[in-house]
């Protein structure tokens, strides 16, 4: 593998031993078809099962494949770590049941080219998902709205793109849970930052490995946070470079 790829591929799992090697293999094999420089990180999150296990097997047997496991859960925890590793521009995250194709990948690395944002969008696409998560999701987005004035209609951890240098320069937004993609698309948006839309197919009828009310409560907890801190000067800039915490203080745009 290339020390610079085109694009980095994070994939969030947990407990995903039925599904990990068949997968992962998948979405390997689809972006090498697709010609695309590409690494694919897989971050493991307080997975108790033989995912850990697996991933390292996958990781031997793939050069373009790197693994890591976490005791603690929390895919916000996996999605730091799978900043810190990153050798590519560009970041997109997939979920495991690839429930979207991994050809939004290349469509989102092209969209990346003049965005610093992209969202995958199941509800102006098709989703084939549970009531109950569809009816969590959009409350969700209504809440933003509400809340925040945001646009947009998708905020999962699954189908997003980031600059690099974005979602690296918004730490205190990146939580160890779920809500990061969307405290990401929220400083994004209010930093003036370019947010593309791309609309996704989504079939995804698996039960959820979260406590959905337990989730909802979380997220609208940032929400109202991220409300809170809204005209805070400097609350949603990029640093452009570490805090320099001997000095007191860093660079920020």
């Amino acid at each position: 593998m290339n020390a610079s790829p085109q694009v980095s591929v994070f994939v969030p799992v947990y407990n995903e031993e039925a599904i990990l090697e068949a997968n992962a293999q998948a979405l390997l094999g689809y972006l090498e078809q697709s010609g695309l420089d590409h690494e694919v990180i897989i971050g493991s999150n307080g997975s108790t099962d033989r995912t850990p296990q697996l991933g390292l097997g996958l990781q031997q047997r793939h050069p373009r494949l790197r693994f890591f496991h976490l005791e603690r859960r929390g895919p916000g925890r996996a999605f730091a770590r799978a900043l810190e590793m990153a050798a590519a521009p560009c970041l997109i995250t997939l979920d495991m049941d690839l429930s979207v194709s991994p050809a939004f990948v290349g469509q989102a690395l092209e969209l990346l080219k003049d965005h610093e944002v992209v969202v995958g969008d199941k509800r102006q696409g098709r989703e084939e998902r549970s009531w109950l998560r569809v009816l969590g999701s959009g409350l969700y987005v209504a809440c933003a709205r509400l809340l925040l004035g945001l646009p947009f209609r998708d905020y999962s951890i699954g189908a997003k793109g980031f600059r690099l240098e974005l979602a690296r320069g918004l730490p205190h937004l990146v939580d160890g849970h779920t809500a990061y993609a969307g405290n990401l698309i929220c400083a994004a948006h209010f930093s003036g930052c370019r947010v593309a839309v791309l609309p996704v197919s989504c079939s995804d009828r698996r039960r959820s490995h979260f406590n959905l009310g337990h989730e909802g409560l979380y997220r609208l907890w940032w929400l109202l946070r991220l409300a809170k801190n809204r005209r805070r000067p400097g609350y949603f800039s990029v640093l452009t470079s570490a805090p320099d915490h001997s000095a007191g203080g860093g660079s920020s745009r």
